[in-house]
């Protein structure tokens, strides 16, 4: 009986250990949509592969939480090319380039980072190189938080990224570019076998008209660095993004992470408390710009907060009711 035991004990932590490097299948999507969006007039304008065949081959590398992204020109996939993607955004056209091969960070979430990934854009004769982070989190442009989109179940990813205006060629210099571009991958990669996200175990607070504030708490191996970069935050119900804070200088400790955006309207503390099994998280946000949810008393809303915190992802959900009215969020 103990030697039986102790059999099953062993193929039981065998078949663990294995499941997390068994080869993932590649996947292929396309960018579309691959839109393009200028913040401070409005403007918007998409981009095509000049290559309908075109299509991206995704691979997959667990063990390392990487997604690589091959680019094959319509081929079969055995090479990576840079296809020039063109774009019209008004009266401009041009051509917009991502490298033939790169990579990105993946959770078992769904959230994808890809890090300073270098493009060319060709407009009005002249061409520039410049770089673009891309994520399926929060990004900013002009005073504005853009969300993407995690790969959830069977639906497209969306990554969202901002091209600084100040390394566009005329006619599009000054003008800050944010990029938002979909991926629907066939056959969908096994999540689970890629790291651990930030997500919060418990959250609540309340919403009104006026003001968001929302508790959470996660619990971590080890603490992660929430200072550098700025700190971006959005609060959605039901899918819809009612409330969002731009911390442009980060976060900042004395003891507790603390900062507040240049307007005053957001604040966010971060207290880590050291525990046995690692650090607890304690957060803390509250944003005073809401556009709330026309809501019947008594409805449920499943309220979701991200804040992305120098490219650290926290993420955390909780049902809400509709209360007095309908005039407040609370816990349902």
């Amino acid at each position: 009986m103990f030697l039986h035991l102790v059999a099953a004990i062993i193929v039981a932590t065998a078949v663990s250990a294995g499941a997390h490097i068994v080869p993932i299948p590649p996947s292929t999507c396309a960018f579309d949509p691959f839109q393009f969006r200028v913040p401070a007039t409005g403007l918007t304008g998409e981009a095509q592969s000049a290559d309908p065949t075109d299509v991206l081959r995704l691979s997959y590398d667990a063990s390392a939480d990487v997604i690589q992204f091959c680019g094959t020109g319509g081929s079969d996939g055995t090479q990576c090319e840079a296809v020039p993607r063109t774009f019209t955004l008004g009266a401009t056209s041009g051509t917009l380039t991502f490298p033939a091969l790169f990579n990105g960070q993946m959770l078992s979430d769904g959230d994808i980072t890809v890090a300073d990934l270098p493009v060319t854009v060709a407009a009005g004769g002249s061409t520039t190189r410049t770089a673009v982070t891309l994520t399926t989190a929060l990004t900013a442009a002009d005073g504005i938080v853009f969300q993407g989109q995690p790969l959830q179940g069977l639906a497209s990813f969306t990554l969202v990224g901002v091209i600084d205006g100040a390394a566009l060629p005329l006619p599009l210099a000054g003008q800050t570019l944010v990029l938002s571009l979909s991926c629907l991958p066939r056959p969908v990669p096994d999540k689970d076998q890629f790291g651990a996200p930030l997500v919060a175990s418990s959250m609540r607070g309340a919403i009104t008209s006026k003001l968001a504030h929302l508790h959470a708490i996660a619990d971590v191996t080890s603490a992660p660095d929430l200072s550098p970069g700025p700190t971006l935050l959005a609060i959605n119900a039901d899918g819809t993004m009612i409330a969002t804070g731009i911390v442009t200088g980060g976060l900042h400790a004395d003891k507790t992470l603390t900062g507040r955006s240049d307007d005053g309207q957001t604040t966010v503390t971060v207290r880590m408390l050291r525990r046995r099994s690692g650090t607890r998280l304690v957060l803390d946000v509250r944003l005073q710009r809401v556009t709330f949810p026309k809501e019947v008393s008594g409805a449920r809303v499943l309220v979701d907060l991200t804040l992305d915190a120098g490219g650290v992802i926290w993420r955390g959900e909780k049902l809400f009711r509709a209360t007095a009215g309908g005039r407040r969020l609370r816990p349902a």
